[in-house]
Order: C-alpha cells, then sequence, then structure tokens
C-alpha cells in the first residue's frame, strides 16, 4: 500500500505558471516564445534569411543575411510586431532590432 498522501502531487501545468511569477520571470518566459515561434511568426520565406536570436528589453533581435534583408524587414516591422502582440500579448515585445549575421 502507498504511503503518498492524496493531493501530494500537482499538475504541472497549473503549477508551473505560478512558480514562474515567484521568481519574476513569468513575462521573460512568456516573451521568449516570440523567439522559438519565429518561424510560424513570419513565414518560410523570411525565415530563410532571418533568424530570432533573443529578447532584450522587450526588444527581439533578429539577425539577418544582409543589408538588403534588414531594409525590408524594416518596412516589414509595424505588420511583425503586430503579428507578436495578437499571438502573444501586447507589450510583451515593443520593438524588432534587426543584426547582420557573423
Amino acid at each position: 500500500m502507498s504511503s503518498r498522501k492524496k493531493g501530494a502531487f500537482k499538475n504541472l501545468a497549473e503549477e508551473l505558471p505560478k512558480v514562474l511569477n515567484q521568481l519574476g520571470i513569468a513575462e521573460q518566459v512568456s516573451a521568449y516564445r516570440a523567439v522559438v515561434e519565429w518561424q510560424s511568426i513570419v513565414g518560410n520565406g523570411i525565415v530563410r534569411h532571418a533568424t530570432a536570436r533573443y529578447i532584450e528589453n522587450k526588444t527581439l533581435v533578429v539577425a539577418v543575411d544582409s543589408p538588403a534583408w534588414m531594409t525590408q524587414l524594416s518596412y516589414l516591422k509595424p505588420q511583425i510586431l503586430e503579428k507578436i502582440a495578437l499571438r502573444f500579448g501586447i507589450g510583451l515585445i515593443t520593438d524588432v532590432h534587426f543584426i547582420l549575421k557573423k
């Protein structure tokens, strides 16, 4: 017979957000989803030339192949930010910064 108390195990999906909030990193973890889901945000055509790298101060940093792609994506920045806001919430990512790949 098991000596475990009933209800000792908690559902991870329910507890994880609480733990992340307690650690003060819930918003950062949510924002990082933009890096993980970059391909579904911008599509296959763009993802071949631009890679989401990290989040810094609510800014998504994206490495691009060339100055031409940097210019093109700069024009698309409002649409990219709109897609991110619709998917993850307004204010989570407030800017996109493009850098050249090394």
